[in-house]
Parts: C-alpha cells; sequence; structure tokens
C-alpha cells in the first residue's frame, strides 16, 4: 500500500475515471456491472 501511495504522491498514477453513461442507458450499465465486464466505477449522468 505504501509503494502505491508512493506512486500516487509522485505523479505517475492518477485517479482512475468512471465510464460515464447516459441516464437513459441505466439498464446497459447494470448490464455491464453484472456480467462483470467492467473495471472501475460507472457513473451514470441525469
Amino acid at each position: 500500500m505504501g509503494e502505491l501511495a508512493a506512486l500516487l504522491a509522485a505523479g505517475v498514477l492518477g485517479p482512475g475515471r468512471p465510464t460515464v453513461h447516459e441516464l437513459t442507458d441505466g439498464p446497459e450499465a447494470l448490464a455491464e456491472l453484472e456480467a462483470r465486464a467492467t473495471v472501475g466505477k460507472l457513473a451514470l449522468r441525469p
């Protein structure tokens, strides 16, 4: 964990960015989560 924190502090790694879907695409985003076909976070744009 310390090594990861050092990489973040040095700017080598940055925070992840979520995959953003339109709110109307919510069912597809949920299907991705259920199928484990995504890496990281998903967000819905209102």
